[in-house]
Formats: C-alpha cells, sequence, structure tokens
C-alpha cells in the first residue's frame, strides 16, 4: 500500500474530526472495498449511532477498530491518530506525560497503556524484517549509575544487544534486544531471529560471539581500545547505544526493565524510517491496523 507523506499543517487538516478517522481506518483495513469478515459480500449499512458496518448479506456487524490496537477503545480516534503521529515523528521520543498533557487524557494508566499499545504494534511491523550484508553488533547494559563492579559482571542493570547494518559511510536498519545476559547462547538467539543466515557480522573479541562463526554466520572479532581508531570498528552500535541511553534518561526518565523492549523497539522502529520521515504516520497508522492490540492487564502481568 502506498504511504503518504504528510507534514503537521496537514495531518491537522485532514484528521480533526473522528469521521474523518473512521473513514480513513476504513480505508486502511479495506483499500479494495468493503468485504464482509465474515462471509466477504460487499455491500454493507452503516450504523452511525454505533459506528459499525453490517453486512447487507448475514447481518454481521464489523468495527473498523476491531482485531486492531485500538480494538475496545473508550478514547477518541482524534486523540489516538495526534498520539501516534507525535510518536512516530519525535525523532527522540515523547513521554507519556507530556502527551497526557497536550491530549487531554484523564488518566496517566490510559495513556500509559496507549503507548505500550503503539510500541507493540511498531515491534511488530520489524519483526517482519531482518538485517543482512556488513551487520556490527556489540552489547551494552542500561540502568541507574551504581557502586560497585563495572562492564558486563554489573549487577542491577539491563543488558541490551544491538546490531546494525554498516553500509560504509552509514548505517543501515538495526535492532535492539533486551537479554537476560551476554552467553553464547543468547547472542546465537538474538542472531538467528534478527540477522539472515550467512552475513557478516563483526564484533569485539567477547568470547560468547565466537558461537556466530560455527552456526552459519561469517564472524570477525576485532580487539577494541579506548580510542577513536579503534573504537569506529563498531561505531553504529555504540552510536545506538548512546542515544537510547540519552532517551531513556532524557526523555523517558528511566524505565523498568520489565518494559525496556518494548522502548527499545520503538527506537529502532522511528531509526529505520529516519529516511521516510514525512511518511511515519501513515506508516506507524498502518501498523497500528494490522497487529491485535496487547491489554492493561498483560503489560502489568
Amino acid at each position: 500500500m502506498r504511504q503518504e507523506s504528510m507534514d503537521l499543517m496537514e495531518f491537522q487538516r485532514r484528521f480533526a474530526t473522528e469521521e474523518a478517522c473512521i473513514e480513513h481506518l476504513f480505508m486502511l483495513r479495506w483499500p479494495d472495498g468493503y468485504a464482509c469478515p465474515r462471509c466477504g459480500h460487499p455491500r454493507f449499512s452503516f450504523h452511525h449511532t454505533r459506528r459499525l458496518y453490517q453486512c447487507s448479506a448475514c447481518k454481521y456487524q464489523a468495527s473498523v477498530t476491531a482485531g486492531t490496537v485500538f480494538h475496545k477503545t473508550r478514547t477518541p480516534l482524534v486523540k489516538w491518530f495526534w498520539m501516534i503521529f507525535l510518536m512516530a515523528r519525535q525523532k527522540s521520543g515523547v513521554s507519556m506525560l507530556c502527551l497526557q498533557r497536550m491530549l487531554g487524557i484523564g488518566s496517566y494508566k490510559t495513556v500509559w497503556t496507549m503507548g505500550h499499545k503503539i510500541r507493540k504494534a511498531m515491534a511488530d511491523r520489524d519483526s517482519a524484517y531482518k538485517l543482512a550484508g556488513l551487520i556490527q553488533m556489540d552489547d551494552a547494559l542500561i540502568g541507574p549509575k551504581k557502586k560497585g563492579k563495572k562492564g558486563r559482571g554489573s549487577k542491577g542493570k539491563s543488558k541490551v544487544i544491538v546490531a546494525v547494518e554498516n553500509r560504509g559511510e552509514g548505517a543501515g536498519f538495526s535492532c535492539m534486544r533486551h537479554v537476560p545476559g551476554v552467553s553464547g547462547e543468547e547472542v546465537l538467539a538474538v542472531a538467528q531471529e534478527n540477522i539472515k543466515p550467512g552475513s557478516g557480522v563483526l564484533t569485539d573479541g567477547w568470547q560468547a560471539y565466537r558461537v556466530l562463526g560455527a552456526d552459519g554466520f561469517n564472524h570477525e572479532e576485532v580487539v577494541l581500545r579506548n580510542n577513536k581508531p579503534g573504537l569506529k570498528h563498531l561505531r553504529w552500535p555504540h552510536r545506538m547505544i548512546a542515544n537510547i541511553k540519552g532517551n531513556l534518561l532524557g526523555v523517558q526518565h528511566g524505565v523498568s526493565s520489565k518494559h525496556l523492549q518494548r522502548y527499545l523497539s520503538e527506537f529502532s522502529y522511528r531509526f529505520n524510517r529516519r529516511f521516510w520521515e514525512s511518511q511515519l504516520f501513515d506508516r506507524t497508522l498502518h501498523a497500528c491496523v494490522s497487529t491485535f492490540t496487547v491489554t492493561f492487564a498483560e503489560l502489568k502481568a
């Protein structure tokens, strides 16, 4: 489906009403025209009070939000659309408390849940792609500064593996995964899930990465030193790590380990689409329509 470019003024003009949002969702759900989810019949009638589409043949009633991130929402779609636009287009991300104030959403619980629903859609969309070519991979610790042992043996911090395509002067696509540890088993699991077999993977000399060479990847390691010539070999994951740490601390003011992966996915999602910034709202809305929602109870479980 063709993705539309849209700036702030165009977005505000097009989606000023609930009816405009419903009409746009209808086009995303049924781009070739309505087809009853039960029997496939193309004709329908619209119930304005309940905002449901009723099949003229089998009388099945369908909603444009059913089976999407917006399923059973009580929040107006206008506010959903604004939230998606701001989360997708704000390069550094935006805090939920800020969105609550901007959009006039009464409950922080509501806006927090909405944010995680959108992040899930972003993560589900990126899960369909795998990195390829030359990959730089590294790991990092994310969390508050604490006294004690530093490095990979540090306690009380979240461990993250970062992989980024190296395209010479620029970075390609990326992925970031929150992992229990940085063992060979966990490194291999991340690589198998997110990198195409046969790709070249460059890492530092940490022994856990050596498992990559024995499982279908062209592994190369480099011994890094604390100087610019040494660090440039893994510059893309290092930049991603620095940026996500700044984002989590400066914008989100820290996140719990339990929900960290969704924030990592949100950050990677925007990074991977940085060259299509004007299309980010439409791309993200399409992702929200194409995935099932997650409930507050599931998020807190």
